[in-house]
């Protein structure tokens, strides 16, 4: 967290520095619904996730109505999905185990994340400016995290069982690198001078893979195919690999107020 903030007083600085006339620096606050959305067999999205982003806004007004819009933002994202998986854990004897089912996972993602926009302003009616905006977003992921509940079989019992696992590491199941189209609706609102309230709609779409990690197979049930020896036990036939593809995008839609000065 310190190199965040470290980071975000850079940017500003860099902001206040660079600004010429016409140049508007401010704060905004979005709160988010997100999801993750499979784009393959193997994975199912299973929910939405409410989440927050906070950062920096900057404006560089080069003409009357319209705006190079960028900034910083902390977004925090995520998703709900199932997916095949293999486990080995110990069971109520301490001996190693393998589990063959799949996963509920409700995925947290942390991104520091760019904007780069156009947004196209109206005439300023009464107080305000309506305002389109699109353009492409880069974000860094800097933290991810899941909570898991994990239903499986195993070779030696018939019966199922489910196992819970909070705040799982997968910062080495997703990309680093998220890319996304940005479109948004808003307003802006002027209060004195160059200071304005902001509030707006964005839609942000994500366009790189969530998953750096390929899944299990599954079987017609969705969970991850067991061992096909007639005794359960692993042969060369099974490796347990996983070698089908993984992929999904994560997307949001957040509310955004903010004030530029």
């Amino acid at each position: 967290m310190k190199k965040t903030s470290i980071l975000f007083a850079i940017i500003a600085f860099s902001f206040t520095t660079f600004a010429q006339n016409g140049f508007q620096l401010g704060f905004t606050v979005a709160p988010n619904l997100s999801w993750v959305k499979p784009n393959t067999d193997n994975i199912e999205r299973d929910g939405l996730k409410f989440g927050f982003n906070f950062g920096l806004m900057g404006d560089f007004n080069f003409a009357d109505n319209y705006s190079f819009s960028t900034g910083i933002s902390l977004v925090n994202a995520g998703g709900k999905i199932v997916k095949p998986d293999i486990q080995t854990f110990n069971n109520n004897n301490g001996n190693p185990t393998i589990g063959y089912g799949q996963t509920e996972a409700d995925i947290r993602l942390k991104y520091i994340e760019v904007p780069l926009t156009l947004k196209l302003k109206t005439n300023e009616i009464g107080y305000m400016k309506y305002y389109a905006q699109f353009g492409f977003g880069l974000g860094f992921n800097y933290d991810a995290t899941a909570d898991e509940k994990f239903s499986y079989s195993t070779n030696t019992t018939n019966g199922g069982a489910t196992l819970t696992n909070d705040d799982v590491d997968y910062s080495d199941e997703v990309n680093a690198i998220r890319t996304s189209l940005i479109v948004g609706l808003g307003a802006e609102y002027n209060l004195s001078g160059n200071t304005s309230l902001v509030f707006g709609v964005t839609f942000n779409n994500g366009f790189t893979n969530v998953f750096s990690e390929d899944s299990f197979k599954a079987d017609a049930n969705g969970n991850a195919q067991t061992p096909n020896s007639s005794d359960g036990s692993i042969n060369a036939e099974f490796t347990g690999k996983r070698d089908q593809d993984a992929k999904a995008v994560n997307n949001y839609l957040s509310l955004n107020v903010g004030v530029l000065f």
